[in-house]
């Protein structure tokens, strides 16, 4: 016989066996006995029931196929669901898995329903399903070569997935909040893998889902026309979208699109991301390399042409004129911050990167600045942007922010050269206390919980530069003019500060000693054509409050009325005590210091006076003589 004939009637005897196998399965196929035996063996071994409504379905040729309806798995009271599936099939190619390999006509799931629960206590409702997950049992280790030759090969060739309707729910009792993925819906083309040539390929791999967390909406989707790991390296393309809609956006919703490439070297367990999208106006671009995913250690490169974050943002909150902040003026302390406005660092403690952010124009909490330039590392439960600089408000920054999780502590360091001081605080603290074009340096550090505590915290030290600009809401002139009054009645009255109100100077400059969250300064000096004003106090910025006192002097008295009406007070001293909130200032003359350094002056005045006489009646009788010597 030859040996076509006898393959023929190997295989012919193979046919024959498996049709009678076929048979005898068809014939022994029981759906309701096996539906019984497992949901006994699931209760048996969970404790959870395990319902199958829907009719069960076995075919073994020419592909072996399980389809199943309505199956649904209780949580461990046995009462609610904890997961349950519409209907599922699985169709597999008979004959391919005599030679190992795996081809799947179809894998399809419909209407899978899951609950993941996070109780009170910190238990998840899966705990009785992962219980004795942790005990490995004891294996009889296997020579190498042993396992080597039991190991085989594996090729699958699967036409698609599918995972249709799925619905996902997360609630975390504790928290008091619940999250949910409704309309989960996943698919891919054909999808082959060879594990002899660690090759796997993926075909059309989408995935596209909604949400809802609170009173707040999202949906995703993503789309991978093509996945290839070959070498231990995945590739892929891929687009998508991503929307959220939350009634905290003051435009209620926004949409990024998504597009961009992922490389992930399984050998070296590294990965590449680049990531372009769109937010409005935002053109925003991402370069990601993660050099090792545990613990996770990875570099970015973010560049964006403009990004308005306000836009983003709620509107801040108007503080009232008496903010209930504010010490009193009995002298109590500010009340301590509450309990929920506590800053929490500890996710820096599990940071681990290096990167560089790039912007073109950039606007958040209302300042504004331009080609802004920031490395960033994080490492340690430490945060530091150094350096970083940018263009802002007609001059440039430069210098560098800290931050530590171990004691909740900042550092900052910046340098401000040539900007417009008053464009620059309106927009950081809606305040306009000054005008001017000049220099700003800060070196400080705090620490606290809280806002109330960071500011309370305050120390380091701080200098102040500028030109040709205004003290707003202290009119010195006025100021002046009151102190005249002051010299003729004895009396003196307090006044409070108005924005509309200022006075201009050519030249400003002041340093500042901070420590406790007061800043001390004993040396300005504010220069006009007309005045000398220096002073000293301090300014308490944990409660919002000022205490200082300046003086004036007049070094010259200008043409026309107003220098006329202080024009007596030229070489007087005049102290001026500024007091109160922040957002509600009063000025009074110290009227001792004033009465005393003009009765100072009408003595000096006094001597010149005198002087001036004895010189004159001098000269009047050296001229006398003069002119008997000449006969007249």
């Amino acid at each position: 016989m030859s040996v076509m004939r006898k393959i023929a009637v190997v295989f012919a005897v193979l046919f024959a066996l498996l049709a009678v196998a076929a048979g005898i399965v068809y014939a022994l196929f029981d759906a309701e006995a096996i539906k019984r035996q497992i949901t006994e063996q699931v209760a048996a071994k969970t404790g959870r029931v395990l319902t199958i409504d829907g009719e069960v379905g076995l075919s073994i040729w020419p592909e072996l196929a399980v389809r199943a309806g309505r199956v649904s798995l209780s949580e461990a009271d046995g009462k609610t669901d904890f997961a349950a599936i519409d209907s599922l099939r699985v169709a597999v190619a008979v004959m391919p898995l005599l030679s190992g390999r795996l081809e799947a006509r179809e894998i399809e799931i419909d209407g899978l329903a899951l609950t993941l629960i996070k109780r009170r206590d910190g238990a998840l409702n899966i705990e009785d399903l992962l219980a004795g997950q942790n005990e490995k049992p004891a294996i009889e280790a296997k020579p190498a070569a042993a396992t080597a030759e039991d190991s085989q090969p594996l090729q699958v060739d699967i036409a698609g997935l599918a995972l249709r309707n799925a619905r996902f729910t997360w609630r975390d009792e504790a928290a008091g909040k619940t999250t949910q993925l409704s309309s989960i819906d996943f698919s891919t083309g054909r999808l082959q893998a060879d594990s002899a040539a660690a090759t796997l390929a993926i075909d059309a791999l989408k995935l596209a889902t909604r949400g809802s967390s609170g009173d707040d909406s999202f949906d995703f989707a993503i789309d991978m026309p093509a996945i290839r790991l070959a070498g231990q390296r995945l590739e892929t393309p891929f687009s998508g979208n991503l929307g959220l809609v939350s009634s905290k956006l003051p435009m209620r919703s926004l949409k990024l699109p998504l597009s961009g490439k992922l490389a992930v070297d399984l050998a070296k367990a590294s990965a590449r991301l680049g990531l372009d999208t769109r937010l409005d106006e935002s053109k925003i671009g991402l370069q990601l390399a993660v050099e090792r995913f545990s613990p996770l250690l990875f570099d970015f490169d973010l560049k964006i042409d403009q990004l308005n974050v306000d836009r983003y943002l709620p509107p801040k909150p108007r503080a009232d004129a008496g903010t209930a902040r504010a010490q009193p003026s009995g002298g109590a302390p500010a009340p301590k911050g509450k309990a929920d406005d506590a800053i929490d660092l500890s996710a820096i403690n599990d940071l681990n990167f290096r990167g560089r952010v790039t912007i073109g124009q950039l606007q958040a909490q209302g300042l504004k600045v331009s080609t802004l330039d920031a490395r960033i590392a994080a490492a340690n439960g430490r945060l530091d942007i150094s350096p970083m600089t940018a263009r802002l408000y007609g001059g440039s920054l430069d210098g560098a922010l800290g931050v530590n999780a171990r004691g909740n502590v900042f550092t900052v360091r910046q340098k401000l050269a040539g900007v417009d001081i008053r464009a620059l605080m309106k927009d950081a603290i809606d305040k306009e206390p000054l005008e001017g074009r000049g220099s700003l340096s800060l070196d400080v550090n705090t620490r606290g919980a809280n806002a109330d505590a960071l500011k309370r915290a305050l120390a380091g030290q701080a200098v102040l530069e500028l030109r040709d600009g205004a003290v707003r809401g202290v009119n010195v002139g006025k100021m002046l003019r009151d102190a005249k009054a002051v010299l003729k009645s004895g009396q003196a009255a307090s006044s409070t500060a108005s924005a509309t109100e200022k006075t201009d100077f050519s030249e400003l400059t002041a340093s500042f000693r901070i420590a406790g969250g007061v800043a001390r300064n004993d040396d300005l000096a504010m220069k006009s054509p007309l005045l000398r004003l220096g002073g000293a106090g301090d300014i308490d910025i944990g409660n919002s409050r000022i205490d200082y006192l300046a003086r004036v002097s007049i070094v010259e008295t200008s043409k026309g009325q107003e220098g006329k009406d202080i024009a007596e007070l030229r070489g007087i001293t005049v102290p001026i005590r500024l007091r109160g909130p922040f957002d509600k200032l009063s000025y009074s003359l110290e009227v001792n210091d004033l009465l005393k350094d003009a009765a100072k002056a009408k003595v000096e005045e006094k001597k010149q006076e005198l002087k001036q006489k004895a010189n004159e009646k001098l000269q009047e009788k050296l001229g006398d003589k003069f002119k008997g010597l000449f006969g007249k």
